[in-house]
C-alpha cells in the first residue's frame, strides 16, 4: 500500500506542478494581450486627441484667414470707392 499511496502522491504532485506552470503560462498570456492592448488603446487614443488637435489649428487659422480676408476686402473696396468718386 505506501507503495502505491506514493505513487499516487508522486502523480498529484506532478499534476499540482503542472497545473500551477499552465496557470503561470495562462497569467502572463493575459497579462500580455491586456498590456498590448492597453498600449494599442493608448496610442490610438493619443492619435486622435493629435488628430483633433490638428483639425482645430486648422479651422481656428481658417477662420483668421476669414476673417482678415474679409478685412482686406473691406479695405480695398473703401480705396476703390474713394478713388473713383475723386476722378
Amino acid at each position: 500500500m505506501n507503495a502505491e499511496s506514493s505513487t499516487a502522491q508522486t502523480d498529484r504532485s506532478h499534476d499540482r506542478d503542472r497545473d500551477r506552470e499552465l496557470v503561470r503560462a495562462i497569467t502572463d498570456a493575459l497579462v500580455l494581450a491586456v498590456g498590448k492592448r492597453a498600449a494599442h488603446q493608448a496610442l490610438r487614443h493619443a492619435h486622435d486627441r493629435a488628430h483633433r488637435t490638428a483639425q482645430h489649428r486648422v479651422a481656428r487659422a481658417a477662420a483668421h484667414m476669414a476673417g482678415y480676408s474679409a478685412l482686406l476686402g473691406y479695405i480695398w473696396h473703401q480705396r476703390r470707392t474713394s478713388h473713383q468718386s475723386a476722378a
